[in-house]
Protein backbone atom coordinates (compact mmCIF):
# COMPACT_ATOMS: atom_id res chain seq x y z
CA UNK A 1 0.00 0.00 0.00
CA UNK A 2 1.75 3.39 -1.73
CA UNK A 3 1.59 5.99 1.28
CA UNK A 4 0.67 9.51 0.76
CA UNK A 5 1.94 12.59 2.34
CA UNK A 6 -0.50 15.10 4.19
CA UNK A 7 0.78 18.40 3.45
CA UNK A 8 1.79 20.66 6.67
CA UNK A 9 -0.35 23.33 8.25
CA UNK A 10 1.36 26.57 8.34
CA UNK A 11 -0.81 28.83 10.76
CA UNK A 12 -0.47 32.39 10.96
CA UNK A 13 -2.47 35.45 13.00
CA UNK A 14 -4.45 36.99 10.38
CA UNK A 15 -4.23 41.11 9.68
CA UNK A 16 -7.43 43.12 10.82
CA UNK A 17 -7.99 43.85 6.86
CA UNK A 18 -8.15 39.45 6.53
CA UNK A 19 -9.77 39.26 9.75
CA UNK A 20 -12.43 41.74 8.20
CA UNK A 21 -12.68 40.30 4.82
CA UNK A 22 -12.97 36.61 5.61
CA UNK A 23 -15.83 37.64 8.75
CA UNK A 24 -17.97 39.87 5.90
CA UNK A 25 -17.67 37.02 3.16
CA UNK A 26 -19.07 34.55 6.14
CA UNK A 27 -22.02 36.72 6.92
CA UNK A 28 -23.11 35.48 10.17
CA UNK A 29 -19.86 34.93 12.00
CA UNK A 30 -19.73 37.62 14.60
CA UNK A 31 -16.18 38.39 16.05
CA UNK A 32 -15.96 39.50 19.45
CA UNK A 33 -13.19 41.70 19.54
CA UNK A 34 -11.12 41.10 22.67
CA UNK A 35 -11.21 45.06 23.46
CA UNK A 36 -14.75 44.49 24.62
CA UNK A 37 -13.59 42.48 27.75
CA UNK A 38 -11.76 45.38 28.90
CA UNK A 39 -14.52 47.32 28.72
CA UNK A 40 -16.76 44.85 30.39
CA UNK A 41 -18.99 46.52 33.96
CA UNK A 42 -17.90 45.84 36.86
CA UNK A 43 -20.90 43.44 37.61
CA UNK A 44 -19.45 41.18 34.72
CA UNK A 45 -17.06 39.00 35.63
CA UNK A 46 -14.96 36.32 34.33
CA UNK A 47 -14.84 32.56 35.16
CA UNK A 48 -11.30 31.01 35.14
CA UNK A 49 -10.20 27.69 35.85
CA UNK A 50 -7.41 25.78 34.78
CA UNK A 51 -7.61 22.15 33.18
CA UNK A 52 -5.71 19.75 31.55
CA UNK A 53 -5.43 18.61 27.96
CA UNK A 54 -6.61 15.04 27.88
CA UNK A 55 -4.82 12.11 25.48
CA UNK A 56 -7.31 13.16 22.47
CA UNK A 57 -6.61 16.42 22.25
CA UNK A 58 -9.85 17.84 24.79
CA UNK A 59 -10.22 20.14 27.67
CA UNK A 60 -12.82 18.65 29.89
CA UNK A 61 -14.24 21.65 32.18
CA UNK A 62 -17.80 21.68 32.13
CA UNK A 63 -18.25 24.77 34.61
CA UNK A 64 -16.46 27.16 31.97
CA UNK A 65 -18.99 25.29 29.01
CA UNK A 66 -21.85 25.41 31.38
CA UNK A 67 -21.21 29.36 32.04
CA UNK A 68 -21.13 30.04 27.97
CA UNK A 69 -24.63 28.26 27.61
CA UNK A 70 -23.01 25.77 25.33
CA UNK A 71 -24.44 22.03 24.48
CA UNK A 72 -22.97 19.11 23.31
CA UNK A 73 -23.37 19.14 19.36
CA UNK A 74 -22.70 23.30 19.59
CA UNK A 75 -20.39 24.94 16.54
CA UNK A 76 -17.25 26.62 17.53
CA UNK A 77 -14.97 28.88 15.83
CA UNK A 78 -10.81 28.77 16.93
CA UNK A 79 -8.61 31.53 16.17
CA UNK A 80 -4.99 30.95 17.31
CA UNK A 81 -3.74 34.35 18.17
CA UNK A 82 -0.20 33.32 19.10
CA UNK A 83 1.42 30.67 20.03
CA UNK A 84 -0.12 31.24 23.91
CA UNK A 85 -3.46 32.03 23.19
CA UNK A 86 -6.58 30.84 21.46
CA UNK A 87 -10.18 32.06 21.40
CA UNK A 88 -13.38 30.04 20.84
CA UNK A 89 -16.54 31.54 20.18
CA UNK A 90 -19.95 29.80 19.38
CA UNK A 91 -20.47 30.22 15.62
CA UNK A 92 -22.99 28.21 13.35
CA UNK A 93 -20.69 27.92 10.29
CA UNK A 94 -17.85 26.77 12.62
CA UNK A 95 -15.69 23.82 11.78
CA UNK A 96 -15.66 22.52 14.91
CA UNK A 97 -18.13 20.73 17.49
CA UNK A 98 -18.77 20.79 20.79
CA UNK A 99 -18.37 16.48 22.14
CA UNK A 100 -21.12 14.75 23.60
CA UNK A 101 -19.56 15.21 27.36
CA UNK A 102 -19.03 18.80 26.65
CA UNK A 103 -15.30 18.45 26.23
CA UNK A 104 -13.47 21.14 24.07
CA UNK A 105 -11.84 19.48 20.75
CA UNK A 106 -8.30 21.43 20.72
CA UNK A 107 -7.11 20.67 17.31
CA UNK A 108 -3.61 19.08 16.51
CA UNK A 109 -2.26 22.11 14.34
CA UNK A 110 -2.73 24.24 17.36
CA UNK A 111 -1.65 22.22 19.90
CA UNK A 112 1.57 22.03 18.05
CA UNK A 113 1.47 25.83 17.39
CA UNK A 114 1.12 26.56 20.89
CA UNK A 115 3.19 23.70 22.48
CA UNK A 116 0.60 22.12 24.19
CA UNK A 117 0.68 18.46 24.38
CA UNK A 118 -1.61 15.56 26.59
CA UNK A 119 -1.33 16.44 29.84
CA UNK A 120 -0.18 19.82 30.21
CA UNK A 121 -2.53 22.66 31.69
CA UNK A 122 -3.93 25.51 30.08
CA UNK A 123 -5.87 28.79 31.57
CA UNK A 124 -9.21 28.97 30.60
CA UNK A 125 -10.91 32.29 30.56
CA UNK A 126 -14.72 32.43 30.20
CA UNK A 127 -16.79 35.84 29.44
CA UNK A 128 -19.99 34.15 29.48
CA UNK A 129 -21.17 37.79 28.04
CA UNK A 130 -20.31 38.21 24.97
CA UNK A 131 -19.41 34.61 24.80
CA UNK A 132 -15.90 34.11 24.30
CA UNK A 133 -13.48 31.71 25.50
CA UNK A 134 -9.54 32.25 26.03
CA UNK A 135 -7.28 29.32 26.10
CA UNK A 136 -4.03 30.59 27.59
CA UNK A 137 -0.83 28.16 27.55
CA UNK A 138 0.65 28.23 31.20
CA UNK A 139 3.44 30.32 29.48
CA UNK A 140 1.36 33.09 29.51
CA UNK A 141 -0.19 32.83 32.58
CA UNK A 142 3.63 33.13 33.89
CA UNK A 143 4.04 36.53 31.45
CA UNK A 144 1.02 38.00 33.11
CA UNK A 145 2.01 36.94 36.97
CA UNK A 146 5.62 38.41 35.56
CA UNK A 147 3.72 41.31 34.05
CA UNK A 148 1.71 42.00 37.39
CA UNK A 149 4.27 41.82 39.82
CA UNK A 150 7.38 44.35 37.68
CA UNK A 151 7.75 47.01 39.56
CA UNK A 152 5.95 50.29 38.25
CA UNK A 153 2.77 47.68 37.09
CA UNK A 154 -0.23 48.93 38.04
CA UNK A 155 -1.70 47.06 41.25
CA UNK A 156 -4.82 47.29 43.50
Amino acid sequence: MAEAAVPAIELHPLSVDERTELIAARGTAQRVPLTQLAALPASTSMLYRIASLDPQGRIAESTIVGSLGWRAGQRLRLDVLSNTTVTVQADPDGVFTLARRAHLPLPAAVRRWCGINPGDRVLLAAAPYPGLLLIHTMQALDAMVAAFHTPGAESE
